[in-house]
């Protein structure tokens, strides 16, 4: 199974990702600063968002098809990249939306951001443990 946590910048995406994959077997973490880091790709614009989105949607898939779960945290505003990875999962990915208030990070927030239609939406502007609870309760774990 493949978890997307997607979200502008500081939207809690890498704490609650961190927090899921604590309670699954054989979990990956996929995290965008990190990934970004990996692939020494420095292009925040859309060309450069993509290819990062690519590089970790094809990482996701593998490790998905080895019997793997996958946690990705990542931007990821484009809705048809995130359609292209669940057409490569079958009803193996789960799309989560967080969404916060918050003006952190700023410098890298996506004005053309596409929310798509995600499994489910979490406000993430109160305590971690409260949205950690809701992400539970959604989920069923």
């Amino acid at each position: 199974m493949i978890y997307t946590l997607y979200g502008q910048p500081a939207s809690g995406k890498t704490t609650l990702g961190k927090l899921l994959a604590e309670y699954l077997d054989s979990p990956f973490v996929i995290d965008g600063d990190e990934f970004r880091k990996m692939f020494t790709n420095k292009n925040y614009g859309r060309k450069g968002r993509e290819k990062n989105i690519r590089n970790a949607n094809t990482v996701a898939t593998y490790l998905n098809k080895q019997g793997h779960h996958v946690v990705i945290c990542l931007v990821n505003p484009y809705k048809q990249l995130r359609r292209e990875l669940n057409e490569n999962n079958r009803n193996e990915v789960i799309e989560i939306l967080l969404r916060s208030s918050r003006g952190l990070r700023r410098e890298y927030h996506v004005e053309d951001f596409e929310d798509g239609d995600p499994d489910c939406i979490i406000r993430t502007d109160q305590k971690t443990e409260d949205s950690w609870n809701y992400l539970k309760a959604l989920l069923g774990i």
